[in-house]
């Protein structure tokens, strides 16, 4: 089992018990103490939980003032869903190399690949999403472009015609999808109608296509329709996709990633 499938299921746990031990974690993971201790050690590190004699505690999480630490009042660090969009947005940011070019649409996962892009250099993010410009700009060497157009308060994305509008005058090398559903039949769906104008506006202008999707939306449609599943070159879920999804995306030559090492690997998982 890889390091990063490990903490997944660390932090899952532990979210449901709140504490764990370490011959308790050994033994429902089958691997050694010392890997745990590792393991427990590195997310300690991260502000995840708390060490103590023989185990682990989840560490309380505070919510901070007048921050962004929040997606549109949904928060991202103190949920078991928060994991599943942060192991997604570990894995795509390895697909992210040093100059590239790319468009985030607005979304939680795509808000945390935002939040990382500061381990890379010369990124340029196209996105309509106003958080995501934020996160993205704050590294020195990185810039955000923010599209124009209607600005929803709520959700803080910009929309409508002049956004569409806008968008057709770019060009990116990587563009990153974030969906709602992935159907074998209905293809890829999103639940709101700009969004979803918005993707079939950006897609004949980007050369690679990377779809973002929690496994738990596999086998599901959502209210618009953007294309069939061939229009993804990449898709990125989590470890736990069903196997009819691994055999129809691999039979459709699409790359599946659901761990680190298959991105550093350039292998299908």
């Amino acid at each position: 089992m890889f390091a990063i499938e490990r903490i997944r299921i660390i932090k899952n746990y532990l979210y449901t018990k709140k504490k764990a031990s370490v011959n308790e974690l050994s033994q429902m993971l089958n691997v050694s103490e010392v890997t745990i201790r590792k393991d427990l050690e590195k997310l300690e590190e991260e502000g995840f939980l708390i060490r103590t004699h023989g185990g682990a505690v989840l560490k309380k999480q505070e919510k901070p003032k007048n921050t962004f630490s929040d997606y549109n009042g949904i928060a991202i660090s103190d949920s078991q869903f928060g994991v599943l969009y942060d192991e997604i947005a570990n894995i795509a940011i390895h697909i992210i190399e040093n100059g590239d070019v790319i468009m985030l649409t607005n979304g939680i996962i795509n808000y945390h690949i935002a939040k990382k892009l500061k381990e890379k250099k010369n990124i340029t993010v196209l996105t309509n999403d106003l958080l995501i410009s934020i996160e993205a700009s704050s590294s020195s060497s990185n810039k955000a472009v923010l599209l124009g157009g209607d600005v929803d308060f709520d959700t803080k994305v910009t929309y409508g015609a002049l956004t569409v509008l806008n968008i057709q005058k770019f060009f990116v090398n990587k563009l990153f999808i974030e969906v709602d559903g992935i159907d074998a039949e209905t293809g890829i769906s999103v639940s709101n109608m700009d969004k979803a104008n918005l993707i079939n506006s950006i897609l004949p202008n980007s050369r690679e296509k990377i779809v973002l999707c929690l496994a738990s939306n596999f086998n599901k449609t959502a209210f618009y329709n953007i294309s069939n599943i061939n229009i993804a070159d990449k898709i990125v879920t989590n470890p736990n996709i069903d196997d009819y999804y691994k055999k129809l995306l691999s039979n459709n030559g699409i790359q599946l990633y659901t761990s680190i090492n298959a991105v550093e690997g350039g292998s299908h998982l």
